[in-house]
């Protein structure tokens, strides 16, 4: 009896082990495993995922030239190199959240300017994001912050 259970949980980890090579084999896609954690919500913009990536380039050339893995000469070449990468990627990302940022100083600008035109004194608009408040709503549709009561 306990060899007969032993068989059984033997194959049950090898059918467990060997399921992704089937699945694949069959033709049906195999998903990769979600990370554990994520410590940045930058993978969607290829400037940041750039910029992370030259960043940890910089960091294992470190490690390797301190474990002796790296000759002195490959090390300072290599650390120009990925300098310059790091640094262009940094400056494509800043160029981008400056974009970004100045396009929406505009909208508040122009919102606050809608705002002090005769006749618009009832509006009310979130102090998080500048849109305009409907009705009597206490929460921001665009940006999801709570209205104060007497906004």
């Amino acid at each position: 009896m306990t060899i007969a259970f032993a068989l059984v949980i033997a194959l049950v980890a090898v059918l467990i082990v060997l399921e992704p090579l089937l699945r694949a084999a069959s033709g049906r896609p195999v998903a990769a495993p979600a990370p554990f954690f994520s410590d940045s919500d930058d993978e969607d913009d290829p400037r940041l995922v750039r910029r992370d990536r030259a960043l940890a380039a910089l960091k294992e050339i470190e490690f390797d030239r301190e474990t002796g893995k790296l000759s002195d000469d490959d090390f300072a070449r290599m650390k120009t190199q990925f300098t310059a990468e790091a640094l262009e990627a940094l400056r494509a990302a800043d160029a981008a959240a400056a974009g970004g940022a100045a396009v929406s100083d505009e909208a508040i600008e122009r919102l606050i300017a809608s705002a002090r035109a005769p006749g618009s004194a009832k509006r009310r608009f979130c102090m998080e994001c500048g849109m305009p408040i409907e009705g009597q709503g206490k929460f921001c549709l665009e940006c999801g912050a709570p209205v104060a009561a007497g906004a």
